[in-house]
């Protein structure tokens, strides 16, 4: 509609559907037409895909205008009343196997307004007797018809017991409809279900009268406390601070519930150390694996070894990393930028190809892999495609079916390595593979728990070669030199020398609007004509999510000036145009999480978008993957590991302070290919210098393997 609604501060609203204008396939997005009481046409838009034409419901929102569609009542809650008029009783009797539209006008013309009553006494008899079903179609009728009851009945218990209607139908869809008794025996059990939180279960135990002090809500509560600790990097929490953790979550001491979890295999506790069993069994398998190629013997028969082999003069230090990949199972290169990391890896390639050995190459994301594949001369790919994904049951290379043609692996980018991925890939090297893990542990610490590639350092159980010379070429680079002072600690350089490449640039601004607006026009406009580059070669780099100088300020600003027109996505929050991230990895769709690309068009019909990620592939994906991407004009530092942009931007303010450290700093300047600009208050970057990465995370990795 675009007239204003006759009140646009109302709340709810009872509609009767008229149209389903967009549904999105298999998730809650729907756009509907609908009649108000008073007659009025609206359009009513939120998580009502399993709302049908002919049906009432009670919604409650709140009005918005779109600024090309007019008013529209976006739904929060949902709460489908019983249809009255034969209409509504017609469009709802339709949507059941095998009735239709003149199925469901005979039973009305048969019982009148008391046909849902009649059907549901009994289902086979009434259903039976509609022309056209008989007997080979009458059970499929019956089932359709008791799902759809149980479908209503789930969502009217859940909209009862203040479930939102988003959330509502993902449990619907997760646990299925014939589920409702077991979810209201136990309704934490909705934690185990991916997309669906602590919170959710707990608002409806709470409502179904859960006591605050009851067995499964504490149970519940300290394994949700473990799944935040992980998101956070840990393997496992000190008792204490896992029981600090709870109470704070849940308002009351679940000390007691530790060991009964402990019994039932739920966790595992050691000395003072509490953990859930599938990680503290993946971090233990892990160490397994890795102690197994350090104490087993070289594989690898190699005739020549002679540095001529290579296409140029390696350094002793990068020869040692060739050697150290020949004569042991597993080995370590590290280094600062501009140390020779990537000369080394093409050393050892080239010694390789020189004995006619076979290599593989693999780095955590598309970008690092493809950057990897030009630095090496060998072909690259990401970490997730060497595994091999499948989509019913998760990677197919493990030990029985081992990563084949490999006599080395080099994993670049190793400091973004979890546990679980690290294991995963651990345990799909074969018996006779050398592996070489490279990377630079000053970086932030990996999305997930874990610190793998520090741990292993730190265990000294393992051949290590840290590169520390910087060579004459890299050094002329002010974004190499300005690398190597802050992860010292010290301020950078900003004034060239002779010779000196100038990519590295601080620009100081005091006000948040100052700095805002620096940002922002050197994102959309300076930066991509003064290097010949797209606006979406740019890359902001923010610390935080929210604030005047956050993630999401700067995608809402950019967004209006890079992609004002773009055309919009139905059922979801993008325009064609959008610079967009992947959060979360999408293994069927072979689309991992930080994948940054643009969507570049829309299938109606087949409700699908295209994805032009930057690494070069265009992925048809479906309208419902969007969910897991966010806007990326700007992004989080965390996200741009294991990328490469061309320009990078980032705000430096003190309203930041609780991110700053220099890890962070040192990541994002070292992102950028072209040129690095830090815009904001010397005084944040002075804060960042003074700390490097706080967090500590809990992992027994180096103790395992060491």
């Amino acid at each position: 509609m675009s007239d204003s609604p006759a009140d646009p501060d109302a709340r709810l609203l009872a509609v009767e559907v008229t149209a389903v204008r967009y549904r999105v396939p298999d998730g809650d997005f729907a756009v509907l037409s609908g009649l108000t009481d008073d007659g009025d046409e609206v359009t009513v838009t939120g998580p009502l895909a399993h709302l049908q034409a002919g049906e009432s419901a009670e919604v409650g929102g709140q009005w918005r205008r779109h600024a090309k569609h007019g008013w529209q009542f976006h739904a929060a809650k949902v709460r489908v009343l019983e249809p009255v008029s034969s209409q509504a009783l017609i469009a709802y009797l339709s949507s059941i196997k095998h009735v239709g539209k003149r199925g469901a006008a005979w039973l009305v013309e048969q019982h009148g307004a008391g046909v849902l009553a009649v059907v549901d006494a009994d289902p086979r008899g009434a259903l039976g007797k509609v022309p056209g079903i008989g007997r080979q179609k009458v059970g499929a009728a019956v089932r359709s018809w008791e799902d759809q009851v149980e479908q209503r009945a789930m969502r009217l218990f859940l909209e009862e017991h203040g479930v939102p209607a988003a959330a509502a139908g993902r449990v619907v869809r997760h646990v299925g409809v014939g589920a409702l008794d077991e979810l209201r025996a136990d309704p934490y059990a909705l934690t185990e279900l991916e997309g669906i939180g602590f919170a959710t279960a707990d608002t409806l135990a709470r409502a179904l009268g859960t006591a605050p002090d009851a067995d499964g809500r504490l149970d519940a509560g300290l394994v949700h406390a473990l799944q935040l600790a992980e998101a956070d990097g840990h393997c496992f929490l000190p008792r204490a601070e896992l029981l600090a953790r709870t109470e704070r979550l849940l308002g009351t001491d679940a000390a007691h519930r530790v060991d009964a979890l402990v019994l039932g295999g739920r966790l595992v506790v050691e000395e003072d150390r509490v953990a859930e069993a599938r990680m503290w069994n993946t971090e233990r398998k892990l160490a397994r694996l890795v102690r197994a190629l350090v104490d087993d013997e070289s594989q690898l028969e190699v005739a020549r070894r002679e540095r001529e082999l290579t296409s140029f003069k390696p350094t002793d230090a990068q020869w040692t990393v060739v050697t150290n990949v020949l004569e042991h199972r597993l080995s370590i290169l590290t280094g600062l930028p501009g140390t020779g990391k990537s000369a080394s890896m093409r050393a050892l390639v080239d010694v390789l190809k020189a004995n006619k050995r076979s290599v593989r190459l693999a780095a955590p994301t598309g970008k690092a892999a493809r950057r990897l594949a030009e630095s090496t001369g060998a072909d690259a790919t990401t970490i997730h495609r060497l595994l091999e994904w499948a989509p019913d049951g998760g990677f197919t290379r493990d030990e029985e079916n081992p990563i084949e043609g490999a006599d080395v692996l080099v994993v670049d980018e190793a400091s973004m390595l979890g546990v679980q991925l690290a294991c995963a890939l651990m345990d799909a090297v074969g018996p006779r593979t050398h592996v070489l893990l490279v990377g630079d542990p000053d970086q932030l610490a990996p999305v997930g728990p874990g610190r793998v590639l520090e741990d292993l350092i730190d265990s000294g159980a393992i051949p290590t070669v840290r590169l520390t010379e910087i060579f004459r070429q890299a050094a002329r680079s002010m974004i190499v030199r300005a690398a190597h002072a802050i992860n010292a600690g010290e301020h950078p350089p900003t004034k060239p020398r002779e010779d000196d490449i100038h990519d590295f640039f601080l620009m100081a601004r005091d006000e948040p609007s100052q700095i805002f607006a620096e940002v922002c026009d050197l994102a959309a406009e300076r930066l991509p004509r003064h290097y010949g580059v797209q606006p979406h070669e740019v890359q902001v780099l923010a610390p935080m999510h929210k604030g005047p100088l956050g993630i999401d300020a700067f995608n809402d600003a950019l967004r209006a000036r890079l992609n004002p027109d773009g055309e919009k996505v139905p059922g979801t929050p993008f325009r064609l145009g959008d610079r967009v991230l992947q959060t979360k990895n999408n293994h069927e769709e072979e689309l991992m999480n930080g994948e940054l690309g643009v969507l570049v068009s829309h299938d109606a019909e087949r409700a699908t978008v295209i994805f032009a990620a930057d690494d070069g592939r265009r992925l048809r994906l479906p309208v419902r993957a969007t969910e897991t991407l966010r806007l990326a004009h700007a992004i989080s530092v965390h996200k741009a590991q294991g990328s490469n942009m061309g320009v990078v931007v980032m705000p430096l303010t003190r309203s930041h302070h609780m991110m700053l450290t220099r890890n962070l700093v040192y990541t994002a300047i070292t992102r950028a290919s072209k040129a690095t600009v830090l815009v904001g208050e010397p005084a944040a970057l002075g804060i960042a210098l003074g700390r490097r990465d706080a967090h500590t995370r809990h992992t027994r990795l180096a103790a395992l393997v060491g």
